[in-house]
């Protein structure tokens, strides 16, 4: 918990480990140089310190000491680089999963400001795609129904639906601008660029609800007295779920923690109580991609594959759509926000 807190977040894939290696190893290092280049920097403060009698110097050094520490800083940095991160990237991505390993393909095309999953369905073929067909609200990825192949195939907006234990290859794309598809709790970034269709792979090791459990944290409840005490408690854990029924069916597992729920409980006379993020695994928008980036925001949702298997039957016969309020209402409040200022720009006008 403390190095989730601290450091980086927890590790849920395959390959994370040697990245997380590579990255300890580094911080190390440079905070030993940190230490390291600080002392010479207050020795040459302290030797060269302005004293009477002595006369500045403006040519070059050429002093031999200076050329080998040159040297030596060259040689430490081709070290770090071929050494040791070369090899890390490598043995990513010349070890793509093979159609042996059964992997999951799916093409992510992300837009301002949303990202579009397209999954093949149980045929495993891609429908095909046209400009013309591209609808915002119900086709944003212009899916050709008259395909054959699109029958069985899968849109889904901002929900990323994986098994876990299983390799997933994802066919990267923007739409529009540059993006940056990033799951920090997989280890995986790589830009979106328009007009390119990038490969990247991971495997999931834990599903969503191993990693909610990981976050499960114990809260202190608001007296329900002062007004700004819950609406800063409702607005910190506005993305959260209760992690255990209490007072007799007033909150349930799984439940999102509300005004109306929290001051039922409270009423009851219950303190505290367990809470955990319902979406624990972000996707995020590591690109600048305009006004509305802060937004760009899915969610990985990675089932057992029993449960994954059940989604996609279930979902293979008609496009899946979601709604971001489910998990966060504060776009519609910014979007207010925003609109009032546009009305107050006006108004000076």
């Amino acid at each position: 918990m403390l190095a989730a807190r601290y450091w980086l977040p927890q590790d849920i894939s395959a390959h994370g480990s040697t990245i997380d290696q590579l990255i300890g190893f580094l911080h190390y290092f440079m905070f030993v140089l940190f230490i390291g280049w600080g002392i010479f920097f207050v020795y040459c403060l302290l030797k060269f310190r302005a004293r009477g009698g002595a006369t500045a110097r403006y040519e070059a050094i050429k002093a031999k000491p200076s050329k080998y520490a040159e040297i030596v800083v060259i040689c430490i940095e081709a070290a770090l680089l071929i050494g040791l991160s070369m090899p890390v990237w490598a043995s990513y991505r010349d070890e793509p999963p093979g159609n042996d390993q059964n992997p999951l393909t799916v093409r992510v095309i992300a837009q301002q400001f949303a990202w579009n999953m397209h999954y093949p369905g149980p045929d495993g073929k891609f429908g095909k795609t046209k400009p013309g067909l591209v609808d915002e609200t119900m086709n944003p990825i212009g899916l050709d129904e008259s395909d054959p192949a699109a029958g069985d195939d899968i849109v889904s907006i901002n929900n990323f639906y994986v098994p876990k234990g299983r390799d997933v290859i994802v066919r990267l794309s923007s739409k529009d601008v540059i993006h940056s598809f990033a799951v920090p709790m997989l280890r995986v970034k790589q830009d979106a660029i328009p007009g390119m269709e990038i490969p990247l792979w991971f495997k999931a090791e834990k599903s969503n609800d191993e990693v909610r459990a990981s976050l499960v944290k114990t809260v202190t409840l608001p007296s329900g007295e002062d007004p700004d005490e819950i609406e800063a408690f409702l607005t910190k854990h506005r993305n959260d779920v209760f992690m255990a029924d209490y007072a007799k069916g007033v909150a349930v597992k799984g439940g999102w923690v509300d005004e109306d729920t929290v001051a039922a409980l409270v009423q009851a006379g219950i303190g505290e109580v367990e809470v955990a993020p319902k979406h624990p695994v972000n996707i995020q928008c590591a690109q600048l991609c305009g006004l509305g980036h802060y937004r760009m925001l899915g969610q990985m949702q990675i089932l057992e594959p029993e449960a994954f298997a059940a989604w996609e039957k279930e979902s293979s016969a008609e496009d899946e759509f979601f709604d971001e309020d489910e998990f966060d209402d504060e776009d519609e409040d910014d979007e207010d926000d925003e609109d009032e200022d546009d009305e107050d720009e006006d108004d000076e006008e």
